[in-house]
C-alpha cells in the first residue's frame, strides 16, 4: 500500500490534532475516590478533549509501604483534587538527559478522553492503557514522551501511568516479607482503578486494551499470563517486548537485595540489619547503587538490568511460575494479541557496543543467547560462536566495517528470537482469539529514538522508533507536514492500533479507509509454522516469515542444543 493512498473520511478525520491552547479551561469529574479537576481543550476539528493528569491511584509507597504491594487510595486528600499537571515519576536516571529525576511518591496515572460520561448519553469509548518501557528502571508515562493526542482523536480513551522502577519496584527479599514485583502490582492496581472509574470519563470498563513497548511490552505479556490480571483487560499489544526475552526475569534476586544493602552501608549479614539498611536508605542511594549489584555474567553479556520481575514464592503471588511454564500449562489463550518488533532493534545497542567492539571480537561467545543450552567456556560454546561468526559475518571480524551485520546479531540476541518464540507458542495456543504480528521497518522523520541518540546514520527502524508514530513526544515538539509520508504513516498506525482496541481486529470490514488487510497468524499445528506478518514501511503489505534466514539458523541451533526452538532455557 502506498502511503499516499490512505483515505481520510468521516467526522473523526485522522488528520485532526489537538490545538495548542494557552488558556485552557478546567472541568471537574467525580470518581470513586472523590472529585478531580482537569483540563478541557479542543481538537482542530472542534471536538472537545479532556486531560486529567497526576491522579493518585494508590497511597504513596513510602515509609513502611516501601517495596510492598501498593495500597489502594480510598479518598483523595482534597475536596477537589487538582489534576491539571502530572505527578512525579519513580526515581530514575533520565534516559535522554542522564539526570536523576523523580521521587518515591510516584503512583499516578493520566486520563485523556474526548467524552465525559456524566450527564452524556454517548456510546462508551474503548480504553487503551499504556505501560511505558525503560528496562524496568527508567522513564515514565509523562506526556513529554507519550502524549496520546493522535490516538484519542480516533475515538478511544488513553490512560498512561507511572509505576515503581529499579529496586523500589522489583527488590525481592522474602525473608522479611518483600515478595517482589511491586512494580507489576502497581500496574495491576492502576488497571483496577480504570475498572472502577473509567466510565466517569466516557469509557467502557469492559473494553480495555493493555499495550506497552520494551519492558512495557514484557509487562503487558506478563499480565496476559497472570491469573489475577485477567479480569481487567480484554486485549493486549506487545511492542518489542515479551516475557520470553532473556532480559526480562531477574537473576539472583535475593543475592542482589543483600548486595544492595551492603552498597548502601549495611555491615552485617543478619537479615534484620539487611532489611533495616534497605528500608532506611534514601531512594536515590538505592537507585544509584542498583547497577553495582549486577552479576559478572550480566555485565559480560551486556544485559545491565539488575532489578526486574521475579517468580514469587507464595501461591497467592502475582507471578507464581516462570512465563514459559505458565504458557506451557495453558490450553488456550483467550485474548486477542498484537506482537511485533522493529526491523533493526539492535541499533539502540550500538551506543554501548561500538565502544566495546574489540571486546566483542575477542570474546565472541558473550553474545550467544543465554537461552541456548550450551555451557559457557565449553567446546560446544566455541563451536556455536564460530557458527555464528560464519553465518552473520561470513568469517570476518566484528569491526566498524561490519556494523550492519552486528546490528542484526544484536537485534536477534536481544529481541527478535524471543519475539519469534513467543509468536509460535501463541500460535499453538491462540485458537479461539486472533494473533496479529508486525514488523515496523519505516525509517522517517518520526523515528525519534534513533535521532535523539545520534544513530541516524544506521538505516532501518531502531528499538522504540515505532512508538512515535503513535504518540507525540512533547519534549522534542516535532511535527510533520500533513502531506508527508511520516504524517500519513502515523495516521495509519493510530488507526490500526485503535481499530484493534475497538474491534479486536486492526483492519475490520467496516473500516474502508485502509486499502489492505492485516491477516492474523494461522493457528499452528504439527511441525510446520508460518508467521504471517504485516510489514509496516513505505509500502504496507503482508509478508511471511520475516527474518526467515536468520530464524532458520537459530532454529537449527535450538534444535541441536535445546531439543526445540520452543524450549529456550529461561
Amino acid at each position: 500500500m502506498a502511503l499516499n493512498f490512505i483515505k481520510f473520511t468521516g467526522h473523526n478525520c485522522i488528520q485532526s490534532t489537538i490545538r495548542v491552547v494557552r488558556n485552557m479551561s478546567t472541568v471537574e469529574v467525580s470518581v470513586k475516590q472523590g472529585k478531580i479537576r482537569g483540563l478541557q481543550g479542543n481538537l482542530r476539528n472542534g471536538a472537545p478533549f479532556y486531560a486529567f493528569k497526576g491522579i493518585p491511584y494508590a497511597k504513596p509507597p513510602i515509609g513502611e509501604l516501601r517495596f510492598r504491594p501498593p495500597v489502594a487510595l480510598e479518598r483523595f486528600p482534597d475536596e477537589v483534587l487538582d489534576c491539571t499537571k502530572e505527578g512525579d515519576a519513580s526515581v530514575h536516571k533520565d534516559s535522554y538527559t542522564a539526570k536523576m529525576v523523580g521521587s518515591e511518591n510516584c503512583l499516578f496515572l493520566n486520563v485523556y478522553t474526548t467524552s465525559l460520561g456524566e450527564g452524556q448519553k454517548t456510546e462508551k469509548l474503548p480504553v487503551m492503557v499504556w505501560i511505558h518501557g525503560g528496562a524496568f528502571m527508567m522513564d515514565s508515562g509523562s506526556e513529554n514522551l507519550y502524549c496520546p493526542e493522535y490516538l484519542i482523536q480516533e475515538g478511544v480513551i488513553v490512560v498512561t501511568l507511572n509505576y515503581r522502577l529499579g529496586p523500589l519496584g522489583f527488590l525481592f527479599y522474602p525473608q522479611k516479607g518483600i515478595k517482589g514485583n511491586a512494580g507489576l502490582k502497581d500496574q495491576l492496581l492502576a488497571l483496577k482503578w480504570v475498572q472502577e472509574n473509567i466510565e466517569k470519563f466516557g469509557g467502557d470498563a469492559q473494553n480495555v486494551t493493555l499495550f506497552g513497548e520494551s519492558a512495557g511490552g514484557a509487562s503487558t505479556h506478563l499480565h496476559l499470563l497472570c491469573e489475577q490480571s485477567q479480569p481487567f483487560f480484554q486485549r493486549a499489544i506487545c511492542q518489542s517486548g515479551t516475557s520470553l526475552m532473556e532480559w526480562v526475569m531477574q537473576e539472583e534476586p535475593e543475592q542482589k537485595a543483600v548486595r544492595l544493602a551492603k552498597i548502601v552501608g549495611c555491615k552485617s549479614n543478619a537479615e534484620e540489619e539487611i532489611y533495616e539498611s534497605l528500608m532506611s536508605a534514601s531512594a536515590l542511594d538505592l537507585t544509584l547503587g542498583a547497577v553495582k549489584t549486577l552479576t559478572e555474567d550480566e555485565k559480560r553479556r551486556g544485559l545491565p538490568i539488575p532489578f526486574k520481575p521475579v517468580v514469587e514464592l507464595e501461591e497467592d503471588g502475582l507471578l507464581i511460575d516462570t512465563p514459559l511454564n505458565i504458557l506451557a500449562s495453558l490450553e488456550s489463550i483467550e485474548k486477542p494479541l498484537i506482537l511485533g518488533h522493529t526491523s533493526k532493534e539492535g541499533i539502540i545497542m550500538l551506543l554501548d557496543a561500538v565502544r566495546k567492539i574489540n571486546v566483542y571480537e575477542e570474546d565472541f561467545s558473550r553474545i550467544i543467547p543465554k537461552s541456548l543450552n550450551v555451557l559457557p567456556g565449553s567446546q560446544t560454546c566455541e563451536r556455536v560462536a564460530e557458527e555464528m561468526r560464519k553465518f552473520y559475518f561470513h568469517g570476518e571480524k566484528i569491526s566498524t566495517k561490519t556494523i550492519p551485520q552486528f546490528t542484526d546479531l544484536l537485534s536477534d540476541y536481544n529481541f527478535v528470537i524471543g519475539n519469534h518464540v513467543t509468536a509460535e507458542i501463541h500460535a499453538r495456543k491462540q485458537n479461539r482469539s486472533p494473533l496479529f504480528f508486525y514488523r515496523f521497518s519505516y525509517d522517517g522523520e518520526l523515528n525519534l529514538p534513533k535521532r535523539l541518540f545520534g544513530l541516524g546514520q544506521n538505516p532501518g527502524a531502531c528499538h522504540g522508533d515505532d512508538m512515535f508514530y503513535l504518540f507525540k513526544m512533547k519534549m522534542m515538539d516535532i511535527d510533520v507536514d500533513e502531506e508527508s509520508e511520516a504524517f500519513k504513516l502515523r495516521a495509519t498506525m493510530c488507526r490500526l492500533w485503535t481499530n484493534f482496541a475497538k474491534y479486536g481486529d486492526p483492519t475490520p470490514p467496516q473500516d474502508t479507509t485502509l486499502p489492505f488487510k492485516w491477516t492474523p497468524v494461522a493457528p499452528a499445528q504439527g511441525a510446520v509454522f508460518e508467521l504471517n506478518a504485516l510489514e509496516i514501511d513505505r509500502e504496507i503489505k503482508m509478508i511471511v516469515d520475516p527474518e526467515k534466514e536468520r530464524m532458520d539458523f537459530w532454529r537449527r541451533q535450538y534444535k541441536l542444543w535445546n531439543d526445540s526452538f520452543l524450549k529456550p532455557k529461561l
